[in-house]
């Protein structure tokens, strides 16, 4: 609680300096520009004209050292945060919700990749990213199941706008994972034809930091990862037509780390660890050998195809985008060679009568091994086609009109022996019409869909159906001040692992069982915005309450299976997440230093009792930034987060910390017309404070 006062006197403090009035530069401080043009939402329009709150985030005006990740990117975020293992496998979490309840948009299409599993992350490169749009709330009126906690639109590289050839090339190294990160691309524009080719690598080996409390000085098993990112982007564009045809494909190796998840790690702090803790650390290297040898790692192929068309006309436009995507996901090691321990023989006899002729023709021709042999446990395909369409009619008499709809058709096949979710077919269709009414100095938006999923698997078939609406009202009131709120229902259908899952996730260290008679979830949140900007500073303050109908989640079972996993199966229950965040930044009376500061707080409860998991602790964070010429800068973050002990019934509670992070950028002169060199590094948590962050799983397996 002292904690919690004090980082709020500091932003009030801060908010009421006396420097309120004087000159700033917004663009180097703040993550959102309101003269972009919001690509996630159907209008055309900038952040600021926007009813709905887009958050978006530039990289090419962020400092190089930060673009390492996705999730370094998009660190300063308010109200969003990432679920994480390490540096490859790292999720969203918009405001408490997570996997399937946020939609990802990704060279233009929804990407999908089994994003169900916890281990599973977004595998998405920095480099080939222009800027990053954050919806935060239910977006289901435009995005259809999946959005009823929010979205995150990954813009992808632009082209050229002139005629002329630009490359660039950057690398990082990192001590704790003793790796490197780089990429390089080239793009150019000849008359209507534009190019993009870039490939991006990540190589970062085992997690060690310095000397831990517990003596021992190695790194942590199995938490490095590899990576290799290849994108080719061509364009075209002459009068009223225009194409953006892309390809990705990404292969990566993610190592899971392995651990007692539920024994040992009660209650985590920063550094007072008890005498069980040292013991369990100290048998755990005692069998580091064995350890080794029983390596865990996922290997994932990502490929992508997107094509977007936009046709222009006197006062509308039409837009069009096809994709396709395929994700291949094999998991080595650490697996049992049979699907059921837990002694659920109905259930596991369900999967073998439909699966097993079909799976052992499939495994025989379906290239299942790594390239040591080792034959992977776990080997899934997913494919999806999708459609994507809009009208919109542009201003008309003070109204706009988008109608559009999409189309997605998704399968999923296993070829190993181990089987977390069935061969499955799914089919979304979905229609929408949102309405935008301009009125002197406020605007009025109104929207409405339709949609329907099926899903064939395991001889059981599932039709889910909704309706979804949504409200929303902005004010300006004058002196670029803003007043919006927004209202909105969103809905999700259980996905294949909540339906019909029977097998052990090793990277969350847990037996799952699912459930086939799951409801569809569906919510309602409401959301308060208030923001004032000038050339002098910058506030915002977000409020919002979102009311859960049917929320899916594990229930423990209490049951253990015979290798002592314990056992979690999927239920509902109604819950409530509220809060909201506060962020401002200025400039100070000294003419090189301004600052941005930020503070979260959310509350996730069960209606029946019991807390949600993956809730972030209140969040204070503080940057400073040093400009002491066009050439020179250097920044200092502060992030303090309380203690948590609101947890679910599987989760950790968890201390407080507070760290502080010390980087620069040099511009560098160079001698060729044109060319640009920086220098850029960055050392994290200064003070080498030992801590457990609460959304990562490191934490789980006694990790700092």
């Amino acid at each position: 609680m002292k904690n919690l006062i004090r980082a709020t006197l500091i932003l009030a403090l801060l908010i009421t300096n006396k420097n309120f009035s004087q000159e700033v530069e917004m663009d180097s401080i703040l993550p959102v520009m309101l003269d972009e043009v919001i690509v996630s939402t159907p209008f055309g329009e900038t952040a600021e004209e926007n009813v709905i709150k887009v958050t978006k985030v530039d990289l090419a005006k962020m400092s190089a050292v930060n673009t390492q990740t996705m999730k370094d990117v998009l660190a300063e975020t308010p109200g969003l945060s990432f679920i994480s293992t390490g540096p490859g496998i790292y999720k969203p979490n918009i405001r408490g919700l997570s996997s399937n309840r946020v939609v990802v948009f990704n060279q233009n299409i929804r990407y999908e990749n089994q994003q169900w599993g916890d281990e599973h992350g977004i595998d998405i490169a920095t480099g080939g990213v222009s800027s990053v749009e954050l919806i935060k709330g239910p977006a289901s009126i435009l995005y259809g199941s999946d959005a009823i906690g929010g979205v995150l639109y990954f813009n992808p590289q632009k082209y050229l706008i002139y005629n002329g050839t630009k490359g660039d090339f950057s690398t990082f190294y990192n001590t704790n994972y003793s790796g490197f990160n780089s990429t390089i691309g080239v793009s150019t524009t000849i008359d209507e034809f534009s190019l993009i080719a870039r490939a991006s690598v990540v190589e970062n080996g085992d997690y060690s930091g310095s000397k831990r409390p517990d003596g021992y000085e190695g790194p942590y098993e199995s938490t490095g990862m590899e990576s290799k990112d290849f994108q080719l982007a061509l364009g075209y564009s002459k009068g009223n037509y225009s194409s953006d045809f892309r390809i990705n494909f990404n292969e990566s190796t993610l190592y899971v780390p392995h651990g007692d998840e539920e024994e040992g790690h009660d209650d985590h702090d920063d550094g007072d660890h008890d005498d069980d803790h040292d013991d369990d650390h100290d048998d755990d290297h005692d069998d580091h050998e064995e350890h080794e040898e029983e390596e865990s790692y996922q290997d994932i192929e990502n490929f992508i195809v997107s094509w977007k068309n936009d046709i222009k006309f006197d006062n509308s436009t039409f837009t069009v985008t096809a994709g396709f995507s395929q994700n291949l996901r094999k998991e080595f090691g650490h697996h049992d060679e049979h699907g059921d321990e837990h002694g659920d023989d109905d259930h596991d006899d369900d999967h073998d009568d439909d699966h097993d002729d079909d799976h052992d023709d499939d495994h025989d021709d379906h290239d299942d091994h790594d390239e040591h042999g080792e034959e992977a446990a776990l080997d899934m395909t997913l494919r999806v086609t999708s459609l994507d369409w809009k009208y919109v009619n542009e201003k008309n008499d003070n109204i706009e009109l988008a109608i559009g709809g999409n189309f997605i058709h998704q399968t999923n096949e296993n070829h190993g022996e181990e089987v977390l979710v069935p061969n499955a077919t799914k089919n979304d269709m979905g229609l929408f019409m949102l309405s935008h009414f301009h009125f002197d100095s406020s605007d009025l938006m109104l929207g409405v869909r339709a949609d329907m999923r099926q899903i064939d698997a395991i001889g059981i078939e599932k039709t889910y159906t909704s309706m979804t609406a949504s409200a929303g009202y902005k004010k300006d009131l004058g002196k670029s001040s803003i007043f919006r709120v927004n209202m909105a229902t969103g809905y999700r259908a259980p996905n294949l692992s909540e339906l019909f899952s029977d097998g052990e996730h090793h990277g969350t260290g847990r037996y799952e069982i699912g459930s086939s008679e799951l409801s569809v979830e569906k919510n309602f949140q409401t959301d308060i915005s208030f923001e004032t900007s000038s050339e002098k500073s910058s506030l915002l303050v977000d409020l919002f309450y979102n009311n859960i109908n049917d929320y899916i989640f594990l229930n423990p079972t209490g049951a253990q299976t015979d290798e002592f996993m314990p056992v979690y199966e999927y239920a509902q229950s109604d819950a409530t997440i509220l809060g909201g965040e506060i962020a401002y930044s200025s400039k100070t009376g000294i003419d090189w230093l301004s600052y941005y500061a930020s503070m979260e707080y959310l509350r996730g409860k069960k209606k029946n009792d019991g807390w949600l998991p993956d809730i972030p602790p209140v969040t204070f964070k503080l940057n400073l930034d040093l400009d002491f010429s066009e050439k020179i800068n250097y920044a200092i973050d502060i992030l303090h987060k309380a203690r948590q002990d609101k947890v679910a019934t599987f989760e950790n509670s968890t201390h407080s910390n507070f760290l502080v992070d010390v980087s620069g950028q040099y511009d560098l002169n160079t001698s060729y017309p044109g060319a640009k060199a920086q220098l850029f590094w960055k050392v994290e948590n200064v003070f080498d404070k030992y801590y457990y962050d609460h959304l990562s799983r490191f934490k789980n397996y006694g990790f700092f």
